[in-house]
């Protein structure tokens, strides 16, 4: 059995793997740590997000962009 961990601090090993702390994802091409609440990792696409905008990954985006 595998567990999930959203820790930084956690040893990973075979049966402990990361998970996103925002979007709970567990694949990803790079884990980051956060810098809204330490300790935590995130996911590249929600580090990059929060680290450019200062706030979590939203879920889902408004669409800006009306009809094509």
């Amino acid at each position: 059995m595998v567990g999930y961990t959203d820790d930084a601090a956690t040893k990973l090993t075979d049966r402990v793997r990361r998970k996103c702390y925002n979007c709970r994802t567990t694949d990803t091409s790079t884990w980051r740590r956060s810098n809204l609440t330490p300790g935590k990792v995130l996911c590249n696409k929600c580090g990059l997000f929060e680290r450019t905008h200062l706030r979590p990954r939203p879920e889902q985006f408004p669409h800006k962009r009306g009809p094509m």
